[in-house]
């Protein structure tokens, strides 16, 4: 029987929200976690680093990303991840010529983003931490 939060999703079909021209996200949650799918157009520039009090693991599925951390520059080549400490500066930018898709994945709950998942329609199941 399949639990009744299970649900599968086409991540090309998700509904996106431009947040600049060039880079397109969407948002997708689970109990503990929220993930943007963002999708990077050739030619997007960084809008410049950021941070925030949550940890991030950031995974680049096609195309190449320039990741500007501190005062780092990783490339990272499809397939590959990056973890990205909380309050640590970060950026990234598309390399090449290939649409990037880029999936963050944040956990705790980032709240600010759980707008870009309301698509979902999502309720909350609390999971125990411990096997039943």
């Amino acid at each position: 029987m399949m639990h009744p939060a299970m649900r599968a999703y086409r991540l090309d079909e998700m509904p996106l929200v431009t947040v600049k021209p060039g880079f397109s996200r969407t948002g997708i949650r689970s109990d503990h976690a929220v993930h943007t799918v963002n999708w990077f157009e050739p030619g997007y520039k960084s809008a410049g680093q950021h941070s925030h009090p949550i940890d991030q693991m950031s995974y680049v599925l096609t195309g190449t990303m320039r990741f500007f951390v501190g005062d780092e520059e990783i490339d990272l080549v499809a397939p590959s991840v990056l973890y990205i400490p909380a309050n640590l500066p970060h950026g990234a930018e598309p390399l090449g010529q290939e649409r990037v898709l880029n999936i963050d994945v944040f956990a705790p709950v980032r709240e600010d983003y759980l707008p870009l998942c309301e698509h979902q329609q999502f309720e909350v199941h609390p999971a125990p931490l411990t096997p039943e």
